[in-house]
């Protein structure tokens, strides 16, 4: 039989692909455990009897941690019902993917039925449950419930054992009443990548047969890992080494329970700030304090993701920022579900007073506005349709918010992880769009132009968990829509403006001074080996400006320099120490006679290269 279906929101799976049907299966069939097949799961309030314990000899922070967490929300959050929804108007049914990894106990225990998650109740809302994740197996490994076998981390197609017990953990010396295994898949990151590596089926040849990498992206958060550097740290690199940091304490409150040194935390921290604020909006009785716990634990992971760096310098008529943020994150920054999520910078020019002289990246908390200035560098994917596909659903072409529908990545401009390389990073359709970065390049540097007159500079990273624009499209798109159920669409929409509108979290800032000259970024540093490659001034012969380029491969200490022909120091054009990178330096001939002149790039002390230069009038 052939079937269809989408792909929809909010970190989740939805497909349009021909697929399977098999007899008692869901209408969209991908491998793994089916429906229907394994034992019931035991709710958290069961694990909390052991595994949480705020008393204060022996504290149990794990179900409580969890509790706060997304993972514990998946099947609460409004988005993603409201997202469900207009997947559903476009083919109704395909929410039940999303079902699968939002709620994959409601899923396995068959209450997906029309994908909606009307039928989901009771342990079905906790999410990502204590009791599937510690019966998860991994997926490539053979097993009877999988069949035919799972062909590759994502897509939510996850292996769980049978039985309720025994409960599979990391620890090899547990001591537990109950029966349990341990299990290395708990320790890994194909744990976390069996639903975060999220394609889409129509543009896969086959796909029963082949990875979820090798077709349609709508999200490659555990391929950008897996082609990072982090993937070859071992423990210290996994998902889990940041979303679930180790700590000192207990594992559960029984008298037999060793204090440890490594317990995993349990907050799954992540990007996600705003969330939380609106779910008590939707649902009753829940901890609003494990919530706020929660939500803070998301902003320090996101103030512990970037590293900013400035510096500002006068040159002719006007004064040039430089702007480098390096991610410090085991995966593109930012990475998961593209709608709505971004980071951009917010560059402030400002004269002695204080004043502000220059602005690029305003947003407006208000009326969540933010000004797409002419030097607005905002970093996220966006996805579209195609002409073809466009005119299938009478809709307009290019980018687009309609998840379920879009065939085609038009940006990806998001900073990938330390390790990174083009190549392998396009193997698993990862790779950059309409933007490029260099390999081993886990940075950006951007360049800001603004009045002479501007004295400090002051540069802000900012984050945001869910855009107006993104919002808005949930209300506007479910008015109507008999699959919305509940009203998600209007009712976020209200729970988001009561809320604060998503505002965006401070990642990282920093404040410089602007000098008479070019600077590099920070202090000198080690007189070490460094190769330099100094390009031709363009234009050459020139009248005023040129600009010259030059790069190295690592962090040094540069001094670019034009001399006349007669070898005396015209102007020191930059100095100081500067990031591996490529660096194009606009140089002001006003002032300057006509004639020959020589500019030569040392580093780390070092001579390195002169190069010619002629001011023609």
């Amino acid at each position: 039989m052939k079937t269809t279906a989408l792909l929809c929101g909010y970190g989740v799976l939805l497909l349009l692909s021909t697929a399977f049907t098999l007899p008692d299966q869901p209408t969209v069939f991908l491998p793994g455990t089916q429906p229907n097949v394994v034992q019931a799961f035991e709710a958290f309030t069961a694990c909390a009897v052991c595994h949480q314990n705020t008393g204060p000899t022996r504290p149990v922070r794990i179900v409580g941690d969890w509790r706060g967490s997304m993972m514990g929300h998946a099947a609460r959050d409004p988005v993603t019902y409201a997202a469900i929804a207009i997947a559903n108007k476009f083919e109704a049914g395909v929410g039940e993917l999303c079902i699968r990894c939002h709620s994959p106990t409601g899923w396995l225990e068959g209450r997906s039925t029309g994908g909606t998650g009307e039928l989901l109740t009771g342990n079905d809302l906790n999410g990502v449950s204590c009791d599937f994740c510690h019966r998860a197996k991994d997926p490539l490994i053979p097993d009877s419930t999988a069949n035919p076998p799972v062909p590759g981390y994502g897509n939510a197609m996850f292996v769980v054992q049978v039985p309720q017990y025994p409960k599979r953990g990391p620890f090899t010396d547990a001591m537990s009443p109950h029966l349990w295994v341990a299990d290395s898949f708990q320790r890994s990151s194909r744990l976390c990548g069996v639903c975060h590596d999220v394609s889409n089926p129509a543009q896969a040849i086959d796909p029963v047969t082949q990875p979820p990498h090798e077709y349609g992206v709508e999200q490659r958060t555990y391929s950008e890992w897996k082609l990072s550097w982090y993937a070859t740290q071992g423990e210290n690199g996994t998902c889990q080494s940041c979303h679930m940091p180790k700590y000192s304490g207990y594992g559960a409150s029984l008298p037999m329970a060793p204090l440890r040194p490594d317990i995993p935390e349990h907050s799954f921290a992540g990007a996600n700030t705003f969330t939380q604020d609106i779910l008590p909006d939707f649902w009753l009785g829940l901890d609003t304090t494990a919530l706020n716990l929660g939500k803070n634990r998301g902003i320090q992971s996101l103030r512990s993701a970037a590293n900013l760096e400035a510096t500002a310098y006068r040159l002719g008529d006007s004064v040039t920022a430089l702007v480098r943020i390096t991610n410090l994150t085991g995966h593109k920054l930012p990475t998961g579900y593209p709608e709505g999520r971004r980071m951009w910078l917010n560059i402030i020019g400002m004269n002695a007073n204080g004043d502000t002289l220059f602005q690029s990246g305003a947003y407006d908390l208000s009326s969540a506005d933010l000004t797409v200035d002419a030097q607005l560098k905002l970093y996220q994917i966006r996805f579209g349709l195609t002409a073809a596909t466009a005119a299938t659903y009478s809709l307009p072409p290019g980018i687009s918010f309609y998840l379920s529908l879009n065939d085609t990545t038009f940006v990806d401009n998001r900073i990938p992880p330390r390790g990174f390389n083009n190549a392998a990073f396009q193997s698993h359709m990862a790779q950059p769009v309409a933007y490029s970065y260099a390999d081993g390049e886990y940075w950006d540097l951007t360049s800001y132009k603004m009045p002479t007159t501007v004295t400090q500079v002051q540069a802000n990273l900012l984050y945001q968990t869910t855009s107006k624009e993104y919002i808005t499209f949930l209300r506007d798109e479910n008015i109507g829509n008999s699959f919305d159920w509940n009203d998600w669409g209007d009712s976020l929409y209200t729970a988001w403006n009561r809320q604060g509108k998503s505002p965006p979290v401070v990642m990282n800032t920093i404040s410089v001074a602007v000098t008479d000259s070019t600077t590099g970024l920070g202090d000198p540093v080690e007189n070490l080996p460094v190769a330099v490659k100094l390009r031709q001034n363009y234009p050459n012969p020139f009248n005023p400006t040129t600009t010259i380029e030059f790069t190295v491969d690592k962090t040094a200490y540069v001094k670019l320099v034009l001399f006349d022909v007669l070898g005396r120091e015209v102007r020191t054009i930059i100095k100081g120490r500067v990031l591996a990178d490529t660096y194009r330096i606009p140089v002001d001939g006003s002032g300057l006679t006509s004639g020959i002149y020589f500019y030569r790039l040392t580093a780390n002390n070092e001579f390195r290269e002169t190069k010619k230069m002629v001011l023609m009038r």
